[in-house]
């Protein structure tokens, strides 16, 4: 299942050639799992602090040059496994990040989904790619409530209306 998602999140939509920003970026940062007391098979999730690193240009002419901010949050929902749901996870919510270029500081904020299996498949509209967590311990003996999150990503601007300079 992890490997069709991540090949549907390559080979889906593929942007205009047109495109107004293209790059690789890391993301890093430390992400924290609330589990929810009611309903022990979903929870709350947030990046928070984190920086993204990105190389390639913007807006077809400016270059992306520094890491910038990167936080996230929303919900996840446990998905049923041999293993006791033992970090398998499909969430949503919304990222919110900077990318400062050599001409600009470009704040975008989007929805993002992903798929949690170890690794996991990141993807919103202008950033895909993968990612995996980093924890102490293992999850089969206690719940994984904060971890190292780390996503290798392609951006892809095609559009200029959800960012502000």
């Amino acid at each position: 299942m992890l490997v069709g998602l991540t090949l549907a999140t390559f080979l889906g939509s593929t942007p205009p050639a047109d495109a107004l920003g293209l790059g690789v970026c890391t993301i890093s940062g430390t992400i924290t799992f609330t589990h929810s007391p009611s309903t022990p098979d979903s929870g709350a999730w947030q990046i928070s602090p984190g920086v993204i690193q990105c190389r390639g240009q913007f807006n077809t002419r400016e270059l992306m040059v520094r890491q910038g901010s990167f936080t996230g949050s929303g919900s996840y929902t446990v998905l049923p496994s041999g293993e006791g749901g033992c970090l398998r996870e499909l969430g949503t919510g919304t990222v919110d990040y900077w990318i400062p270029t050599d001409e600009q500081d470009v704040h975008v904020k989007e929805p993002h989904a992903f798929l949690l299996a170890g690794a996991g498949a990141f993807t919103t509209p202008t950033l895909r790619g993968l990612f995996q967590i980093v924890n102490e311990g293992n999850c089969l003996t206690a719940p994984v409530t904060k971890a190292l999150f780390l996503a290798e990503v392609t951006l892809v601007r095609v559009s200029l209306a959800d960012w502000t300079p």
